[in-house]
């Protein structure tokens, strides 16, 4: 009987390393041919996500999939080739893992809606569905999607645009022209006192969700000559570059606390002298599987540590936000957001930003 219920125990701690190993994740990179293409997969643990390059006529496209560890292998098993001239796109059908078509044209890799009218005909249509654009219009604004809560800059406060509502927030009695003095938290937008000249001792705390505005009054003052470097969950970072020192707000209770200088790299806290904050203006870097840059007005889209940029859209004037994959941009007078599985969607339009955009434009 001994025996017997040292090897049934024996059995399960068998079975139990069997399905810990079994479920637990791994990197790996493997290589395989499709339809003449040449593809790598790697899996990143650390990073929860699968890289792909896949290479046709000497040319390498690249896609990353955010994703949990899964126990297949060789996702990809077809993909169909759609070529117009020297111009061509890749189409691959995985299983469990979604793609967009992979295409370039006149020698540059670029997101498939941007292609030509010969290889856009050739995608199946489904790839392009798009949301329904609205036709709204509130204060000389015209409203295209509200699936996002605008917070807009009208000089002396902000106009408040969402699904459930639209409203004036008004803050300030003077026109202000030139607000560098605000910044987003998790939850929030926050913006110094500007009916002060040279210092402020409060904050406006605006709900992302709703608009509603919360007053905090400072326990000392800070010069305008202060910039915000970032912030972290509902805690924004102040320099203040003329009293060379550095401080927390808590925008959940209104507390300011001096800190030793630091700055979050990419989820890391790395201390730094005071000196480097103001004179660098360092701005924190946030973790992410996706870097967006503007070059001569065009915007691409790398996927981090990685080498191969996609051509996105072309004549930006300005990236107003990035968050988490999605960014949002502005094209003369019209705001636009990109995501990489749907593509850029047109949100507003308002002819004032053909003037003036800088520090008006707040969007989550």
């Amino acid at each position: 009987m001994k025996k017997l219920k040292i090897f049934q125990l024996t059995i399960i701690i068998l079975f139990v390393i069997f399905i810990f190993f079994f479920f637990a994740s791994a990197n790996y990179t493997k290589e395989y041919e499709v339809d003449d293409v040449d593809i790598t997969e790697t899996y990143d643990k650390d990073n929860k996500s699968y890289y792909f390059t896949l290479t046709y006529n000497n040319i390498t496209f690249d896609y990353l999939f955010a994703s949990n560890y899964k126990h297949t292998r060789t996702f990809i098993d077809k993909i169909d080739i759609i070529e117009d001239e020297e111009n061509f796109c890749l189409i691959p059908d995985a299983h469990t893992l979604e793609f967009i078509p992979l295409c370039i044209e006149n020698d540059t890799i670029t997101y498939y809606k941007n292609v030509g009218e010969n290889l856009k005909e050739q995608i199946p249509e489904n790839y392009f569905s798009t949301s329904k654009e609205l036709n709204e219009t509130y204060e000389d604004i015209n409203i295209y999607n509200k699936d996002y809560t605008y917070f807009l800059w009208n000089y002396n406060g902000f106009y408040f645009i969402n699904d459930k509502e639209t409203k004036k927030i008004e803050l300030f009695d003077k026109e202000l022209y030139n607000v560098n003095l605000i910044a987003y938290t998790k939850d929030y937008l926050l913006i110094a006192d500007y009916q002060k000249e040279y210092t402020f001792d409060k904050f406006y705390r605006l709900d992302l969700e709703n608009g509603n505005i919360k007053e905090f009054n400072l326990d000392r003052t800070i010069y305008f000559d202060s910039y915000f470097p970032g912030y972290e969950k509902n805690k924004l970072y102040i320099v203040d570059n003329k009293e060379e020192v550095m401080y927390e707000f808590n925008a959940k209770n209104g507390k300011l606390e001096k800190i030793d200088a630091q700055m979050l790299n990419n989820d890391k806290w790395e201390k730094v002298g005071i000196k480097s904050l103001i004179n660098q203006n360092k701005t924190f870097t946030y973790q992410s599987n996706y870097e967006y840059t503007l070059d001569n007005n065009k915007l691409y889209l790398k996927y981090t540590n990685k080498d191969i940029s996609t051509l996105i859209d072309e004549d930006v004037t300005s990236i107003i936000r990035v968050k988490d994959n999605q960014i949002f941009y502005l094209k003369t007078d019209t705001l636009y957001v990109f995501d990489p599985l749907k593509g850029s969607i047109k949100l507003l339009n308002y002819f004032e930003w053909n003037f003036n955009y800088n520090n008006m434009i707040y969007v989550n």
